[in-house]
C-alpha cells in the first residue's frame, strides 16, 4: 500500500491548481424504444479554474446529463470536451463528484466512510483514517467520527459525504443537488458552512440546484438552462463580493437578483439586474 503524506486541503492546494473545464456545442441523445431522445442541444459551457459555478433549469432539462458529461461518466453526441485546455478525452477520474444521496455505506462509521476514496486511491488505512481525523472539525465533525450513518443527522451525513469527496484530491468538484433532500433549516445552515469552507478550497466547483438562492449565494457565475433539449438560456455573472455570508439572502440586490433568475425560470425573459451581465 502506498503511504501518502497528511495535507489540508489549502495545503494540498498549492500542489496542484484548480482545473478549469468547457463544453462547445454539446449535444447528447439516448435512444429509447420509443425513439431518441434528445437531452442536451448546443450547449456552450465553461468553468474557469477557481470558479464557483452553478446551474439551474427545470427538473429534465438534462443538468445532471450535463455534469455527467463533465465527469466523463457520459460521452456527447456532439461537441467537444475541454478540460485545462485539452481535449476533453481520459477525463474520467478527474473530477471529485458528489451526488444527490449521501451514499454512505451503513457498516462504516463516519470517519471510515470519509477515507474511502483516499482507501481506492491506495492509500494506507492509518494514514487515510489520520489524514480525514485533522479535517473533522472543519467539516464539523468532531466527536461524531465513531458514529455510524443511521446515528447521524441529514446535515452530518451530507457534511461525511462532503468531506470523503474533498479528501479525493481532485482540481475540479462536481455537486449534484447536494443539500436538495434536507429541510430548508439544515440546508440553510449547510449553506452558510458551504460559503466558509470555500475559502480554504482552491478547487473548481461546479454545483447543480433547483434553489435559485443556493445558486445566487454560492456562485460567482450561473447558467440558466431551458426544459428539455436542455439549452443555456442565460448567464448571469453574480454581483456580489466574497467573502459572503448567509445574511445576504435578505439584502435588496440580493432579491432583485433571485427575482430576475425567477423570472428567466418562469420563462418571463432574461430580465437582469443592474450589475449583472450575459
Amino acid at each position: 500500500m502506498k503511504r501518502r503524506t497528511n495535507a489540508h486541503p489549502q495545503q494540498a492546494s498549492e500542489a496542484s491548481s484548480p482545473a478549469g473545464i468547457a463544453l462547445q456545442k454539446v449535444s447528447k441523445t439516448f435512444p429509447t424504444r420509443s425513439g431518441p431522445l434528445h437531452v442536451l442541444e448546443d450547449v456552450d459551457f465553461a468553468a474557469e479554474a477557481g470558479e464557483f459555478v452553478s446551474i439551474i433549469g427545470p427538473s429534465g432539462c438534462g443538468k445532471s446529463t450535463l455534469l455527467n458529461i463533465l465527469a466523463g461518466l457520459e460521452e456527447p453526441s456532439a461537441g467537444q470536451v475541454c478540460f485545462d485546455g485539452q481535449s476533453g478525452e481520459g477525463r474520467l477520474g478527474s473530477a471529485a463528484y458528489m451526488p444527490q444521496k449521501d451514499l454512505l455505506l451503513p457498516w462504516r462509521t463516519a470517519l471510515d466512510n470519509a477515507i474511502l476514496a483516499l482507501e481506492v486511491q491506495g492509500w494506507d488505512r492509518a494514514a487515510a483514517r489520520e489524514r480525514a481525523g485533522e479535517l473533522l472539525a472543519t467539516f464539523g465533525l468532531q466527536g461524531f467520527e465513531d458514529h455510524y450513518p443511521a446515528d447521524l443527522s441529514g446535515g452530518m451525513r451530507q457534511r461525511t459525504a462532503f468531506l470523503r469527496t474533498i479528501l479525493a484530491d481532485k482540481r475540479l468538484v462536481l455537486l449534484d443537488e447536494p443539500f436538495g433532500a434536507l429541510d430548508a433549516l439544515t440546508r440553510a445552515n449547510l449553506q452558510a458552512w458551504l460559503l466558509d469552507l470555500w475559502g480554504l478550497l482552491a478547487v473548481t466547483v461546479v454545483l447543480v440546484t433547483h434553489d435559485v438562492e443556493e445558486a445566487l449565494l454560492l456562485s460567482d457565475r450561473i447558467y440558466v438552462m431551458t426544459a428539455r433539449p436542455g439549452r443555456i438560456s442565460q448567464v448571469m455573472t453574480a454581483p456580489l463580493q466574497r467573502p459572503r455570508t448567509y445574511d445576504l439572502v435578505s439584502s435588496p440586490e440580493f432579491t432583485a437578483l433571485k427575482a430576475d433568475l425567477l423570472a428567466t425560470l418562469r420563462g418571463s425573459g432574461p430580465v437582469l439586474s443592474q450589475g449583472a451581465r450575459q
